[in-house]
């Protein structure tokens, strides 16, 4: 597979520093101090933080990002500010720390908070890092450019008294061509042991949530909607056509899927509609359009079986059972199937 960008390419162009306090919520008397001017850059100081961010970003606990569409979260706005303004990086990266300042709780940890615009791969990102400096290490504001210079960074992550907590890298996905919007490392979680790659950094901060795999994405809309109809939909007549039609819809030929549009299309009262998305949201799926891969799932829409209590099985595949098998409720609540074909093999 083609590799969408190459960290080694990447070039520092732009860079600034803020000072955000740690306080508690709603407590404002601690204020940040951000810088008015951007950082000088040294070609010693962009190799340093470039083999910062792609030994961070390279490693296997990185995952890739995508904007959540539900945020309230500024962030979006003001990187696509930064990656095609140069004018707006310094009031833009301002608002930014500003966003990470108000959100803040008790329990957030102070820190630095360092922007930088880049080239990658012949076109334009930004980096969003924040640094966690032990108690005593402070920053020293320059009076003559009420700023931070970012060799101070360097230096206090040289001697260990600061260390890189949590790094994103964000860009313009129409540009890359991908289906995705960056990737970031988050020191703080081992996405081995987390079911739930979720924090205070992600959501609440840059808006995003982890990006997931059109394969696993479209399984798991499959296996949700799968579970919605076994669970609610009471009538197992209704339940056997939902699941056809989820089938059908499925194998539709489209790269897109939405649960809203299978939603209209398949599910036959509003109650039903709003009840399964409901559910979707309680399972943190979003009820917006996805892209469609059916690898992990290819075999099992192919092929749709209903087993009766007396052990009678009738099997079809590729969309032939709703169209060749009538079901009939009886007035005891048994169920009727009558299949009219003529019979290719006795086994």
């Amino acid at each position: 597979m083609k590799k969408v960008y190459d960290l080694t390419t990447l070039k520092i162009t732009k860079a600034i520093v803020h000072d955000i306090p740690k306080h508690k919520k709603n407590d404002f008397s601690l204020a940040p101090i951000f810088s008015q001017q951007e950082s000088s850059l040294t070609d010693e100081l962009k190799l340093f933080f470039k083999d910062s961010i792609i030994k961070a970003l390279g490693r296997d606990r990185a995952f890739k990002i995508c904007y959540d569409p539900s945020t309230l979260s500024p962030v979006n706005n003001h990187v696509n500010e930064i990656l095609y303004s140069d004018q707006t990086f310094v009031n833009n990266s301002i608002e930014i720390g500003q966003h990470l300042y108000n959100i803040q709780k008790g329990y957030n940890a102070s820190g630095i908070l360092f922007i930088l615009k880049c080239e990658l791969s012949d076109r334009v990102a930004c980096v969003i890092m924040k640094l966690e400096r032990d108690g005593g290490a402070q920053l020293t504001l320059n009076p003559k450019t009420n700023s931070f210079d970012i060799s101070e960074v360097k230096n206090l992550m040289l001697t260990a008294k600061t260390k890189l907590f949590k790094i994103s890298l964000l860009f313009d996905r129409s540009k890359f061509g991908c289906d995705y919007d960056g990737s970031l490392m988050d020191y703080q979680i081992n996405i081995k042991q987390k079911k739930e790659l979720t924090s205070f950094f992600i959501d609440d901060f840059l808006g995003c949530k982890p990006y997931e795999d059109p394969k696993v994405t479209t399984q798991r809309f499959y296996n949700l909607t799968r579970t919605f109809i076994e669970t609610v939909v009471q009538d197992k007549i209704e339940q056997a056509k939902n699941v056809q039609d989820l089938n059908s819809y499925l194998q539709t030929n489209k790269n897109q899927l939405s649960p809203k549009e299978f939603s209209d299309l398949y599910l036959t009262t509003p109650f039903i509609q709003d009840e399964y998305k409901s559910f979707l949201k309680t399972k943190r799926f979003l009820f917006a359009t996805f892209n469609k891969d059916l690898s992990l799932i290819k075999q099992k829409i192919e092929k749709f079986m209903i087993v009766f209590k007396n052990g009678i099985m009738i099997f079809g595949n590729k969309g032939k059972f709703k169209e060749n098998v009538e079901l009939k409720e009886l007035p005891n609540g048994d169920h009727q199937a009558t299949v009219i074909s003529e019979i290719r093999k006795i086994e």
